[in-house]
């Protein structure tokens, strides 16, 4: 704990410049395979290319996950930073807004749960669809589920994410 408070003192802008640029390239680059599946890729010439978009995602999620991880990293450093500005070791409320801020705090980190579980359940859908052994056609039908429902989900949550979290900084 000590290691997180003094790199809280000494080093917060750099940890909150690494948490907003992860955040960014996630979400960012979620959007941005979102719009490139829904707008551009919307009628591929052959079920063999649907199959090789499905593998380009895959590969894309695998460029994500240390950013993922970064992400994680730094949010529980401000959050660990933070805990002691609202509650005391035994748990007690010290300020009734920093408790407030604190249960924020606490959203922001089951909604990148959901999000983290999403895009690993859409990795997973993408390598059964890119395997060698699956038909083309399952290739079709998962890259149409995470295209239409799973990236669509994980941007929007993205974008709460980046909501609270302009929220938690501003009310410093």
């Amino acid at each position: 704990r000590d290691f997180i408070y003094s790199t809280m003192t000494d080093h917060a802008t750099a940890v909150i410049f690494l948490h907003v640029l992860s955040a960014v390239i996630w979400v960012g680059g979620m959007a941005a395979l979102w719009f490139f599946a829904k707008f551009l890729g919307k009628h591929p010439s052959n079920e063999q290319r649907l199959a090789s978009r499905a593998a380009l995602f895959k590969k894309f999620f695998t460029f994500l996950a240390p950013f993922v991880l970064l992400l994680f990293v730094t949010s529980l450093f401000m959050a660990l930073g933070y805990k002691d500005n609202a509650v005391d070791e035994l748990g007690f409320s010290l300020d009734p807004h920093n408790l407030e801020l604190y249960k924020y705090i606490n959203i922001k980190g089951a909604i990148w749960m959901i999000m983290t579980m999403n895009m690993i359940f859409m990795a997973w859908i993408l390598n059964r669809a890119s395997c060698k052994l699956c038909h083309v056609k399952k290739a079709t039908d998962c890259f149409w589920m995470v295209t239409t429902y799973l990236l669509p989900i994980n941007v929007i949550l993205g974008g709460v994410e980046i909501y609270i979290g302009v929220f938690l900084r501003s009310s410093f």
